[in-house]
């Protein structure tokens, strides 16, 4: 992890962007006191997604069974609600 001052930062932010994306850690630091941290992108965990899909799941189930026994809305019906919920 490097450190660089806020001055710094600003003239070469592009070269910073690739450092971040290549791996590293950056601190960014104003009258030598730390004040933001560069740190690049990491895939969301395997753990996140499939409680994301699970959740997911569990909404159309719910919207299933609320719907249960109901005519799908028409085409109109479906444009009209738009509409009102842009109002």
């Amino acid at each position: 992890m490097s450190t660089i001052t806020a001055s710094d930062a600003q003239a070469r932010f592009g070269d910073l962007l690739g450092r971040v994306a290549g791996g590293e850690e950056v601190v960014i630091t104003r009258h030598r006191q730390p004040v933001a941290r560069l740190v690049p992108i990491s895939p969301p965990a395997p753990a996140q997604v499939l409680r994301a899909v699970a959740g997911l799941r569990a909404l159309r189930t719910k919207i299933q069974t609320r719907t249960r026994g109901q005519k799908p809305l028409a085409a109109a019906e479906v444009r009209a609600a738009i509409a009102e919920g842009r109002r």
